[in-house]
């Protein structure tokens, strides 16, 4: 009797079960073989105006503007003296090393130099965002590596004074950096950019990138990253040649810093590289060795050359604000400069030079 009532109650939770399964494709066989059903379907699938999210919750995509920014481009030509600095200066394969600053961060910029006079790099060229550290370089005697930036480069007037990350002039130094480099692609140079909070530490660095993009033909750009993640890129330290996917990169980069105010340089120029390929076996963009070109938290901060015994060819002070940037360099011999010496440039420099009068000026 007991093991007949266990039987029974088996086949009745197994009839139990085949009814919940059945009962689902009955009801849906129903509703979607029903003419007005699958009219109303497909009415949803063509009209202009219905939303099919009464059926599925579908999540929507953010909207990606396929149109590109046209690199066919006629830029303003040069200076005479401008150019013929920039012949005196080219490397190999019409290689230039760039830098571009401002009056405020002209001990920086001293610094970087001396950091290239020990690395045996001689030919360099700093475009100066303003007038001051033009005529401060050229009374150091950089007369032949230093250059002005025509006013037609800029999309808006850079001041002299030191500037601080995420500040607005800071933005609108790093958006003259790219206007300077776009510059100088369509010269069919390639651009070796540094920015000059920048210590370069082993001899042949040029030597070395430049063997790394021509190991690969497809490589475009050879860029330092930014973070640890290998995600990002940082705009302060590459080596790019003149390609189409450059120019391209350039002009969306500048075209997303023109229509937004909050975007620093490096900000745009990420967000211009969603628009590239990007598949590691074909992209044009390399990223550099995190520990042989280490960002300012990856070695200040994580100190990871150091634990694997590792020399870096360059070492980068960003991820460090106004004086901790010298402080740092200071603290692990990297701080090159005599500041005595610039000191009495700077005295001498105050004696003689007169602040260029205002064309609002009556």
């Amino acid at each position: 009797m007991y093991k007949h009532s266990i039987a029974d109650k088996k086949r009745r939770l197994i009839l139990a079960s085949l009814i919940l399964i059945t009962t689902p494709f009955i009801y849906f066989t129903y509703v979607f073989t029903r003419p007005d059903t699958i009219s109303h379907y497909n009415n949803d699938l063509t009209s202009n105006n219905s939303c099919f999210c009464n059926y599925l919750p579908i999540e929507q995509p953010l909207e990606v503007k396929k149109e590109e920014t046209s690199i066919d481009i006629k830029l303003p030509p040069l200076p005479q003296e401008t150019t013929d600095k920039i012949n005196g200066n080219l490397l190999k394969d019409r290689i230039l090393i760039v830098a571009a600053a401002n009056y405020g961060m002209r001990n920086h910029v001293y610094n970087w130099i001396e950091s290239l006079k020990r690395t045996e790099v001689t030919k360099f060229i700093i475009f100066c965002l303003d007038d001051k550290l033009y005529e401060h370089l050229i009374l150091a005697g950089y007369d032949r590596q230093v250059a002005k930036i025509p006013d037609t480069w800029f999309h808006q007037q850079v001041e002299a004074s030191f500037s601080l990350y995420f500040s607005e002039t800071y933005r609108i130094i790093t958006h003259a950096k790219t206007l300077v480099v776009q510059q100088l692609l369509y010269l069919d140079i390639s651009v070796f950019f540094s920015d000059i909070d920048i210590v370069w530490i082993r001899p042949q660095i040029v030597e070395y990138m430049n063997t790394m993009m021509k190991m690969r033909p497809q490589t475009s750009v050879l860029f330092q990253q930014e973070g640890v993640d290998q995600q990002e890129v940082n705009s302060g330290f590459y080596l790019m040649r003149p390609t189409a996917i450059t120019k391209r990169l350039l002009a969306e980069t500048i075209v997303i810093q023109d229509t937004n105010e909050k975007l620093t340089q490096q900000g745009a120029m990420n967000a211009a590289l969603n628009k590239l390929d990007l598949d590691i076996r074909t992209t044009g963009v390399v990223l550099l060795d995190l520990l042989y070109f280490p960002n300012g938290h990856v070695y200040f901060n994580l100190d990871l050359p150091r634990q694997h015994g590792i020399k870096p060819f360059i070492v980068h002070a960003n991820y460090l604000i106004g004086e901790d940037k010298k402080t740092k360099l200071m603290e692990q011999n990297m701080w090159y400069l005599n500041d005595t010496w610039l000191n009495e440039i700077d005295i001498k420099f105050e004696q003689h030079y007169v602040e260029p009068k205002s064309e609002n000026t009556a």
